[in-house]
């Protein structure tokens, strides 16, 4: 038999999340709320709080190595524990951390999932701070990244010798977008459609899986047959519907928007009193 897990009785001073050790507690507080990053990636600028997050990250994101193999769908993932998740949420319809806050039934798989709800929706939490905007700061690490993809592309050190005002983070995607984009290699060939190549496998398996298998694998955890095509279309649904996260405020007016489109309609029909679509009768 395994071992009994402990029970998670030492609470974070700074948030709701509760741990079976003050070790384990306080190494919480250091990484999350105190910001210690002792360890740097050798490839790009990420830092981290222990040396194992960052071999992990190496291994994900540099490496691109999806070990663990979903048994039921083909689904991979770098980690384990991801995949775990993947299973208990997608095909187990586990939910069993529910909030108590929101009045209808709103319930997680992972309790990760929920402290980051209540965190950013009920708490008003925002950790993640902006480096280079002065008090901006944001309840995800998802949603900091949209920012400074959006606004601070020229912080970005590996730019682009073709194309003006384009930057990346790391050396290894400036790479590839060079030979993708710009030498206009396609080594990754379609079985099905003569003709067609994609410089990225990855993108090969997006295109042979929605157009060929029609496959909808990203599905809700929370909704019953309801799936998305992909990951990112999944993880919108997610943070507007369910996380009920509004991340675009308008400028013009209190009114806030789950997605960035949402809020550029609304800006066009309220604010500018554009009316760009004419009935044909």
């Amino acid at each position: 038999m395994g071992k009994e897990a402990k029970p998670r009785v030492h609470p974070c001073p700074h948030c709701l999340t509760k741990f079976p050790s003050p070790s384990h507690r306080d190494a919480h507080a250091r990484a999350v709320h105190e910001k210690w990053r002792d360890y740097k990636c050798p490839h790009c600028s990420s830092l981290f709080a222990a040396k194992s997050n960052m071999v992990v990250h190496c291994r994900v994101v540099h490496e691109r190595r999806r070990d663990h193999q979903c048994p039921h769908c083909s689904s991979r993932f770098g980690t384990a524990g991801n995949m775990r998740t993947h299973i208990k949420t997608v095909h187990e319809k586990v939910r069993a951390h529910a909030c108590i806050y929101c009045p209808e039934d709103v319930a997680f798989g992972e309790m990760g999932s929920l402290n980051r709800h209540i965190n950013t929706v009920h708490l008003k939490m925002r950790d993640h701070v902006c480096p280079y905007c002065e008090g901006v700061a944001f309840g995800t690490k998802s949603t900091l990244t949209r920012h400074l993809d959006m606004v601070h592309l020229e912080q970005r050190e590996h730019k682009c010798r073709y194309c003006p005002g384009v930057a990346f983070q790391t050396k290894q995607n400036l790479k590839r977008h060079i030979k993708t984009v710009h030498k206009k290699r396609r080594d990754h060939a379609c079985q099905y459609c003569p003709g067609v190549a994609f410089g990225e496998k990855g993108h090969l398996k997006t295109h042979i899986n929605l157009v060929h298998l029609k496959l909808r694998e990203h599905a809700c955890p929370y909704c019953p047959g309801v799936a998305y095509q992909t990951k990112a279309h999944l993880k919108t649904h997610i943070e507007t519907v369910h996380e009920k996260r509004r991340d675009h405020a308008c400028p013009h007016c209190p009114s806030a928007f789950g997605r960035k489109s949402d809020l550029k309609t609304h800006i066009q029909a309220v604010h500018e009193k554009r009316r760009d679509h004419t009935c044909g009768y």
